[in-house]
């Protein structure tokens, strides 16, 4: 008699073949595949672990030729099923042939139970044998055993519910994905493929979504009216003196002392919008050195620790408190289940059962130093009747995921060598100890202080007892002390200050946030979620710097088009439906076929919102293909074109050259240039006249796009303050100017009087600041290859009037 299993990867088949054949078995392979061999109540077993699916959704070969397929004609084709590991495929078929039993014992999740189901679908190909599911949470040994002496049947459910998000993603992606970059590439040429995917998308909008409104942000002043109070006259404090040798105030402070009698009040009214008001508040009490305790009011508040973990939560921790992504969370808290450390890392319940067990695992967790005195105490002051703080969600899945075994640094490292292992499995630890420890609690002061008529609030807070904070130093609460007062005491104000601020843009979206958007909107499951986020960085639409996630260039691109043209696409709405259609299939409220003629449907909505709006779509996206290459080519890119926003760049044909805009035929903006002599675009330079770029023609003059050449400009002495030396000699009334040439340079007078005077041609030639003590001309300084570096006058009656001064010395 021989029972065959199929695990879902090939650590769960050999973990669950040590615990089986207790720590007996043998090794072989089928068609490549490993094969655990051992025996068990005089059965031979045998298990394999299938490496994820083998069986996937594609359409036939004749619809995946892009140029000859239109791409709305796949939302009404039905995807086929093809195994796509062949080696598996053909080692399932061998070891069930000769199978009286089979278990299908993937993760019990969608994903593994249509594992299951791809493997049942080949087993019964070639076998009668009953089909049997083993479900576990956990590598424990009783767990384990348990599974597989009291298998159950195979959720159908389930299992088609996995499958129809396959279909329903394919046909959305392949679909959308396809019709964007044709019709993009109709416009403008690239390679790149513009993905769209039905949960990747609404993921990436989310992003763009805060990215707009930080870049929209416009800040706004506002008025704060802060006062420093302290219950002693003669303490030191913080002063501001006025020093007035420019005109100015500026604050000189000095250094503050330590004092536990010193604390900080805001005016009522926080943040005032209106100067006038802040100033005449502000004027009311400014002299005021005293101030009264009108009211106070102290409570004790508690601060329940947190509920079991879910994945969702897990995840956010696990990049909040250890900034390590969602999908490394994921992978190490997956071989930290896989090793026996920690429960399933899939679940979405946040509730123990009744009868969980807690004892045996705190018992097992004292081995670590790190738990062990708060473990003991825990159970000394509950007499071992520990109660969890249970969250609202028993998604009849998996218990939430807690520690299965206590274990030290060394002991996790030596099995789990991924950067992060242990952190991860100590948050885990933490987060189950502190779930069953009483709350934190905190006094919390509130204080009411008067300042002749003006209210001015004062809050502390002083922990009383940490609970479970003890334990969960991630969260750290800090006190904020204040002085004993009671109700009518004099206080003595040390400074007023009325600050004037702006608001702040919005911060950049976090991982952790992006979770909670994308949990909260229905985007992806527990287990997919920090598959959308990976896969968006993947495609360069985002990229995350520590716990913050920035938008790219290109996914800022693609959000900003979409939204203008289908907004739908990009918004949870949709994807939220059709999530609630799979999970009906999983609930059995509806059939698999039910939900993919609904789902396509949504899809069909949102297609012929993209196709209707086509035009706009792709001339935005064109547009900004084309924005972008021009900007890379430096050599002629221009600027922003103030029509359409596009690039302009420097377009030479055989008729010529010209500036015109990139988004042509759309946008028919151009400019003339001249039509001889070498263009450089000057970048730092700005035409005060709106010119889109300045441009030096041929090393002789400047030219603004789109106003002229600037030797005719009336703002020309803006733009190119003239480097003046001295006053002409000649006229009396010009100013000497420095011309330079391509090929010569001279002074000449600024009033054309005709006063000109030749200075060196050759070397490195500055204007100083520094004024000659004879003439008061400024002094030159000129450094010519293999010579000295030289200063001189150049104005060239400098010396007859040295030597005329040098005469009245003489003879006065």
């Amino acid at each position: 008699m021989t029972v065959v299993a199929f695990a879902e990867k090939n650590k769960a088949a050999e973990e669950i073949a040590k615990i089986l054949g207790s720590g007996s078995y043998s090794q072989t392979r089928v068609d490549g595949a490993a094969v655990y061999k051992f025996k068990r109540d005089g059965e031979d077993w045998l298990i394999t672990g299938l490496a994820g699916h083998i069986m996937g959704y594609d359409y036939p070969e004749e619809y995946n030729r892009w140029n000859e397929v239109d791409p709305g004609v796949l939302l009404d084709v039905d995807p086929q099923k093809f195994v796509t590991k062949e080696n598996l495929a053909n080692a399932i078929e061998k070891l069930s042939k000769n199978a009286h039993l089979i278990i299908l014992a993937c993760d019990y999740d969608r994903e593994g139970e249509n594992i299951g189901f791809e493997a049942k679908e080949l087993a019964e190909r070639v076998s009668t044998a009953p089909i049997k599911r083993a479900r576990y949470s956990s590598f424990s040994k009783a767990e384990i055993e348990k599974a597989f002496d009291h298998p159950g049947e195979p959720d159908t459910n389930l299992a088609m519910a996995a499958e129809t998000r396959q279909i329903l993603d394919l046909k959305m992606g392949a679909a959308f994905t396809r019709y964007v970059t044709l019709s993009v590439r109709e416009k403008a040429y690239t390679k790149e493929v513009l993905s769209i995917g039905p949960c990747q998308t609404p993921t990436c909008g989310f992003v763009y979504d805060r990215e707009k409104a930080i870049r929209e942000f416009k800040p706004k002043d506002f008025w704060k009216i802060l006062a420093d109070f302290d219950t002693n006259e003669d303490t030191p404090t913080e002063m501001i003196e006025t020093d007035g040798a420019d005109g100015k105030t500026k604050p000189k402070r000095t250094k503050k002392a330590e004092s536990d009698t010193q604390f900080q009040g805001t005016h009522r009214s926080g943040q005032i919008s209106e100067k006038e008001k802040a100033d005449e508040i502000f004027k009311q009490i400014k002299g005021e050195r005293k101030a009264v305790v009108d009211k106070k009011s102290v409570k004790e508040q508690s601060l329940a620790p947190p509920v079991p973990l879910n994945t969702t939560e897990f995840l956010k921790r696990a990049s909040s408190f250890l900034n390590i992504s969602p999908e490394k969370s994921l992978e190490i808290a997956e071989q930290l289940y896989l090793s026996g450390f920690t429960s399933y890392p899939r679940t979405e319940t946040n509730m123990y059962a009744p009868d969980f067990e807690f004892m045996p695992i705190l018992s097992d967790l004292i081995k670590n130093p790190s738990y062990s005195k708060t473990i003991e105490q825990l159970i000394r002051e509950t007499g071992g009747k520990v109660v969890p703080k249970n969250g609202p969600k028993d998604a009849k899945d998996h218990p939430p995921i807690y520690p299965i075994r206590g274990a030290t640094q060394s002991d996790v490292e030596k099995v789990v060598s991924l950067p992060g292992a242990y952190p991860v499995y100590d948050l885990i630890c933490r987060h189950f100890i502190a779930n069953l420890m009483p709350p934190a609690v905190f006094e919390k002061t509130k204080l009411d202080i008067k300042i002749k008529d003006e209210l001015f609030d004062v809050t502390g807070s002083m922990k009383k007892s940490s609970g479970w904070l003890s334990i969960y130093d991630y969260e750290t609460k800090k006190d904020k002390m204040l002085p004993q007062m009671e109700e009518g005491d004099v206080l003595f104000v040390k400074k007023i200050q009325n600050m004037s601020s702006k608001t702040a843009p919005p911060k950049k979206l976090m991982e952790s946030e992006l979770l909670t958007l994308m949990d909260k909107n229905g985007i992806g499951t527990k287990a997919t979620a920090p598959t959308h986020i990976e896969t968006n960085k993947k495609r360069g639409y985002f990229e995350t710097s520590g716990k913050t996630i920035s938008i790219l260039d290109k996914g800022y691109m693609l959000m900003e088009s979409l939204d203008t043209a289908v907004p739908i696409v990009i918004r949870p709405e949709i994807r939220s439906q059709i999530e609630n259609l799979i999970q009906d299939v999983e609930d059995g409220k509806i059939t698999m076929n039910d939900a993919l003629l609904k789902g396509t449907t949504l899809i069909k909505t949102m297609y012929g919102d993209l196709t209707a709006n086509k035009d706009r779509l792709v001339q935005k996206l064109a547009g900004s293909i084309k924005s972008e290459a021009a900007e890379s080519d430096k050599k002629n890119y221009v600027g922003v074109c103030p029509v359409c926003g596009n690039a302009l760049r420097l377009i030479t044909t055989d008729n010529g050259r010209f500036v015109g805009c990139v988004g042509y035929p759309d946008c028919s903006q151009t400019y003339p240039v001249p039509k001889t002599g070498a263009l450089t675009f000057l970048r730092s330079k700005k035409c005060p006249k709106g010119g889109v770029a300045v441009m030096d023609v041929g090393k002789k003059y400047n030219w603004a796009v789109g106003v002229g050449p600037c030797f005719n400009c009336d703002q020309k002495d803006v733009c190119d303050p003239p480097e003046t030396v001295g006053t002409c000699p000649k006229c009396k009334d010009g100013q000497m100017v420095l011309v330079r040439l391509s090929d010569n340079r001279f002074l000449s007078c600024s009033k054309k009087c005709g006063h000109t005077q030749s200075i060196p041609k050759t070397g490195r030639l500055t204007v100083l600041d520094k004024k000659c003590d004879v003439c008061g001309w400024n002094l030159f300084k000129n450094k010519e290859a293999d010579k000295e570096e030289i200063e001189f006058c150049a104005n060239r009656r400098c010396r007859a009037i040295g030597l005329k001064n040098e005469q009245q010395k003489d003879n006065p």
